[in-house]
């Protein structure tokens, strides 16, 4: 036999071995399945605000055998003490989860080491501290108290001035934050911030003047409803128009004047006094929207947003978001929708 010819087929062998060994493990895959679930998503990176929550309650349901099995249905049971009598539970030595199966109400502090579920309400005295709580109804916490993981109220989750809300916050109802309160993350059909009341916005009582973009120094069409203006923008008080704006400088929008339509900006923004803008508002750097303003929204900063004292932020029938690497509301502020603050979320007394 010729020698080359046998050359030839060896290495011919060996090629069609390497190429063929990458589809190994796919055929022995399509032979026998074993990935036919679906695949786990670590908690650090699900985007779902309520995530944590969902879980807690399909493992409560499963332990009260309302619902399908976890794998994670190792809890103890709590009930409510008899504060009058002096009677405290420690929770703080718990070693596993823990369950109430009816409302707590304590006017003294509450510190748990391990996450809570209630089925009703909870409501717990100043300094209070929490890793992770659930209620089925309201959550009520006392100033200086603080979640350090998540918490979600089916109904109203409120707490008080100088707390602390880590991490991811909801409700199916409304989130309260009292003056000085911390957050990161909440969500919630409306949230409400500091201790005075926060009335409906009215639309701005001042006349307001039709006015065009097309009338700004510099202005540029780019569509019959944007134009475009190149380095800083200023629109007067008392005006309305109609329509989206691009500036690439700073944009400052008068007092009491509305925008129908989107702005975006690049070193900036602000809305003035009882100005509105019905639509989104984004900028690379900070925004402001100053006392009893709104803002349609989503309202999104790669920097700072300040919200200032009464102004309103999404609509009851249209949620949004606020998001920022850091977010100030003052007094009086509510949003409807997400606020997320991707760094530092602060109540600030006004």
């Amino acid at each position: 036999m010729n020698p080359n010819y046998i050359t030839y087929t060896a290495f011919a062998l060996v090629c069609l071995l390497l190429l063929t060994l990458p589809f190994v493990p796919a055929f022995r895959e399509w032979l026998r399945p074993t990935d036919f679930a679906a695949l786990p998503i670590s908690a650090n990176y699900t985007t779902d605000i309520d995530h944590f929550a969902r879980r807690l309650h399909a493992d409560v349901s499963a332990k009260l055998g309302l619902g399908e099995p976890t794998g994670y249905e190792d809890f103890e049971f709590v009930d409510d003490p008899d504060w009058a009598a002096g009677t405290e539970l420690d929770w703080g030595k718990a070693e596993k989860r823990l369950i109430a199966r009816s409302s707590i109400t304590s006017p003294l502090p509450i510190h748990s080491a391990q996450p809570v579920y209630v089925q009703g309400s909870l409501r717990a005295g100043a300094e209070s501290v929490f890793p992770a709580l659930y209620a089925t109804g309201d959550i009520d916490l006392g100033e200086h108290s603080t979640v350090r993981d998540w918490a979600h109220a089916d109904g109203v989750l409120r707490m008080g001035p100088r707390s602390v809300a880590l991490r991811r916050v909801s409700a199916g109802s409304a989130i309260e934050l009292g003056n000085e309160a911390w957050f990161e993350r909440l969500n919630a059909p409306t949230l409400r911030f500091g201790a005075q009341p926060s009335p409906v916005q009215p639309t701005a009582d001042a006349v307001q003047t039709p006015a065009s973009y097309a009338d700004l120094p510099g202005a540029v069409q780019q569509t019959p409803l944007l134009y475009l203006i190149r380095g800083d923008c200023a629109l007067p008080a008392g005006s309305i128009y109609q329509g989206s704006l691009v500036v690439t400088g700073f944009l400052t929008i008068g007092a009491a004047t509305t925008i129908v339509g989107d702005i975006k900006a690049r070193e900036g923004v602000s809305i003035g006094h009882r100005a509105s803008v019905q639509g989104a508002v984004t900028c690379e750097k900070r925004v402001y929207v100053y006392k009893e303003a709104s803002a349609w929204g989503p309202v999104v900063s790669e920097s700072d947003i300040l919200i200032g004292a009464s102004a309103l932020v999404g609509l009851p029938e249209a949620p949004t978001t606020v998001t920022a690497r850091n977010i100030i509301v003052e007094d009086g502020v509510v949003v409807h929708g997400t606020l997320w603050a991707r760094e530092i979320g602060m109540v600030k007394q006004a």
